[in-house]
């Protein structure tokens, strides 16, 4: 197996591991969303928007990184496979 393969595999998986966690997150959106209609002072109604925005927020980046790693272009070979110094070349 040729290095581009196993950083090609590598790069995938850690795609799949993000996108798990991004359903992961998104899963907790129906509980949050439920809620809406309870939020009764000011405070809370003010945390609660900052959890489901948060919540959202952090899945769109999940998403967004599980994407940028499934498609694994020179950055994120760079990152999993860093080219070597010359010093160890020699």
């Amino acid at each position: 197996m040729s290095k581009r393969a196993a950083v090609l595999i590598a790069s995938r998986v850690v795609a799949l591991y993000l996108f798990c966690w991004a359903l992961d997150s998104l899963s907790y959106l129906p509980a949050r969303l439920v809620l809406i209609p309870h939020w009764t002072s000011e405070a809370l109604h003010s945390y609660e928007m900052l959890t489901l925005e948060a919540t959202v927020l952090r899945a769109v980046a999940f998403f967004g990184a599980a994407m940028l790693f499934y498609e694994c272009g020179p950055r994120v070979e760079a990152f999993l496979l860093p080219a070597q110094k010359q010093a160890d070349a020699e």
